[in-house]
């Protein structure tokens, strides 16, 4: 599989990924994503460079948007909550954040999630970071253990915060051979 940045060209198929998993996730009765995610913020990160794509062969599988701290308030969320999620005893400089992971339903459960967030835990670790970390949705603790199955350690829950769970893994190395290859032959436009 192929992983590049993503492109203008590719928001109506996250945004469809977003729909789908936002039907998904109601008939589950969880109220994850309930507040929709503008077209135009997807459109900002992609802008951006912020957000990546994955390809299997020609087909889209998966996506993810990765930012600097610096970035993190940038990005769209569905509150507005003063309280910060990260505080500076966390040094929240020292990681990479991973947001909006997405996929098709119909590749559930083989293994796209675990590699692209190895994949990221990677980047981090080639930009010199200590931590990968994120916020999940605060009430959903099936997501939360999927987390933590993938390595990430609980910090603290926001409670005011839709998204507020806030969990870190240790940023390292992607090795060679795994699933994800970087497309660095392709000059992509936004």
């Amino acid at each position: 599989m192929i992983i590049r940045r993503a492109q203008l060209s590719d928001v109506d198929v996250i945004m469809s990924w977003r729909r789908e998993r936002e039907a998904w996730l109601a008939a589950r009765a969880e109220d994850q994503w309930s507040i929709p995610l503008p077209r135009s913020a997807v459109a900002a990160t992609v802008s951006a460079g912020q957000t990546w794509m994955v390809f299997d062969g020609k087909t889209p599988a998966a996506t993810i948007t990765l930012t600097a701290y610096v970035d993190v308030d940038g990005l769209w969320k569905p509150d507005r909550d003063p309280e910060a999620l990260w505080y500076p005893e966390d040094d929240p400089a020292d990681a990479l954040y991973a947001a909006k992971m997405m996929l098709p339903l119909e590749r559930a459960g083989d293994g796209i999630g675990t590699e692209l967030l190895d994949w990221a835990a990677g980047r981090a670790y080639d930009a010199g970071l200590t931590w990968l970390r994120l916020d999940a949705w605060t009430t959903n603790q099936r997501l939360h253990a999927y987390y933590r199955d993938q390595g990430f350690r609980h910090i603290r829950t926001i409670a005011t915060r839709v998204s507020g769970a806030c969990f870190q893994r240790p940023a390292q190395p992607y090795e060679p051979g795994r699933r994800l290859k970087l497309d660095t032959g392709t000059i992509y436009r936004a």
